[in-house]
């Protein structure tokens, strides 16, 4: 799963699929798909980010 969260159009991909068939409709599995996907990694790399120790972490307090 950590692949698929750091490559959504490959979770979108393969999302469209079951999505296709659940909605009847391609266009909008592949808008649902790629909404989820970008979605789902976005939270993957919130949690990464979160995860990370504070001395690796970067600030500008310049």
């Amino acid at each position: 799963m950590k692949l698929l969260a750091r490559k959504p159009l490959l979770l979108a991909a393969l999302l469209s699929i079951p999505l296709w068939i659940a909605l009847g409709n391609f266009i909008v599995a592949v808008c649902v798909a790629l909404l989820l996907s970008f979605l789902i990694a976005m939270c993957h790399a919130l949690y990464v980010l979160r995860r990370a120790p504070r001395a690796t972490r970067t600030t500008d307090e310049d």
